[in-house]
């Protein structure tokens, strides 16, 4: 066999490249070998087999590696598998046993598609770092140890479709919640998340963070259309530190339900839009400061979403929060958690110091909150203070709980 022109399919020729296909011994020095033969846009059609990879490969620009069928790259537990050049794609692989089973660094352009990532991957499936126009489309990741999908370092333009993410139990199988996420973006911009499943992380299903070794956040995000259930930390989370790193970002038309903490998190972050999400907290124990909750947020809406359940308060604004809109939600039965006694727990709607400082500037209108469940001992609208916060609360709708706008709230808006 000669090396293929451009774009040119090949099958590769196990035998004379000394290919182990039964993933019994090291074919990592086989592989690359292989991988050199072949020109710059080169697709390589990989037989059916296990390859036992112990090194990293590292691919030209522009090469695809395709499987027909039941291909299985497989690594010894603590290496990298493929370092990426730009434009490779990958199709229809299964990746396991490695610490990253792709590293992409610096390029742009690469291709992930039908692609599977099982067994005791330890850090990372796919590592995305200063790398842009890259897609996730149509693969599995289960039983992922850290990252489903790490993206750092400014990347951009990353599209993550219509992917299943998957843990072999709740919460990963972790007492305790974890640093760590299914789509895990430290710093990065325009990175789409969409109609994604995501289950049972030990960390967040979705978070736009921030890198504090960088110093840099993420901003014009979207997550839209995906369902997160059952993470160890919330569902979707924008996160941006004390220094505000991350802004600008979207959580769209999703399902989140049953994750340990909030469902969706707004944190240390401004000017973000939370709009049109389901948020569901059913069983007893979840929940933490709201099913939906906005801390130290400047200039985000919430607007037409439905909070079905939730075992504290449905939406709670806290800790300095300024100039937000909350707008044409539907909240029903709150307080789960019988939290009676505790003022600042249980409640549809609740404006809250944390120990920081009041809320204020902040619009609640036009929110229909109610309860299936006989009256809720709570309250439909509360502050912690009794103060002008120069708040806007006017024309909601408040049935089955014992206080509707509570005349703290009342307070807030100079009334």
């Amino acid at each position: 066999m000669t090396a293929n022109s451009t774009n040119s399919p090949a099958t590769i020729d196990a035998q004379k490249y000394n290919l182990d296909k039964t993933g019994i011994s090291d074919t990592s020095a086989s592989f690359q070998k292989m991988i050199d033969s072949y020109p710059k846009g080169s697709t390589i059609n990989l037989p059916k087999g296990i390859y036992k990879i112990s090194d990293i490969v590292n691919l030209k620009d522009g090469m695809s590696l395709i499987a027909g069928s039941d291909v299985v790259i497989e690594g010894t537990g603590k290496n990298t598998l493929f370092a990426t050049g730009n434009d490779n794609t990958f199709k229809g692989i299964e990746f396991q046993n490695c610490s990253i089973a792709l590293r992409v660094l610096y390029v742009k352009g690469v291709n992930i598609t039908n692609c599977r990532f099982t067994n005791s991957i330890t850090y990372a499936a796919i590592d995305i770092y200063g790398s842009s126009d890259c897609t996730i489309t149509n693969s599995y990741f289960y039983n992922i140890n850290k990252y489903g999908i790490k993206i750092d370092n400014n990347s951009s333009n990353i599209t993550i479709d219509k992917n299943y993410f998957d843990n072999p139990k709740v919460f990963g199988g972790y007492s305790d919640s974890q640093i760590s996420g299914h789509v895990y973006c430290l710093s990065g911009s325009n990175i789409n998340v969409t109609n994604n499943i995501l289950k049972n992380s030990g960390g967040q299903g979705i978070i736009f963070g921030y890198s504090s070794t960088l110093g840099k956040g993420t901003t014009n995000c979207i997550a839209r259309n995906n369902t997160c259930t059952g993470n160890g930390q919330e569902g979707i989370t924008i996160y941006g530190g004390v220094k505000k790193l991350s802004s600008g970002n979207s959580i769209i038309d999703n399902t989140s339900k049953n994750n340990r903490y909030n469902q969706i998190e707004v944190w240390q972050s401004d000017n973000n839009t939370v709009s049109d999400n389901t948020v569901e907290e059913s069983i007893t124990g979840l929940g933490n400061l709201g099913a939906i909750c906005l801390f130290t947020t400047t200039g985000t809406t919430v607007t037409g979403n439905t909070i079905v359940s939730a075992q504290n308060n449905g939406i709670d604004i806290t800790a300095g929060s300024l100039y937000n809109t909350i707008t044409n939600n539907s909240i029903a039965n709150t307080n789960l958690n019988n939290n009676i006694t505790a003022p600042q727990k249980g409640n549809a709607i609740l404006l809250d110091s944390a120990g920081i400082s009041q809320p204020q500037y902040t619009t609640i209108r036009n929110n229909k909150i109610s309860s299936s469940n006989g009256i809720i001992p709570k309250s439909g609208i509360y502050s912690t203070s009794n103060s002008n916060k120069y708040n806007k609360i006017d024309s909601n709708s408040i049935t089955g709980y014992k206080s509707g706008f509570h005349s703290y709230a009342k307070m807030t808006c100079g009334m």
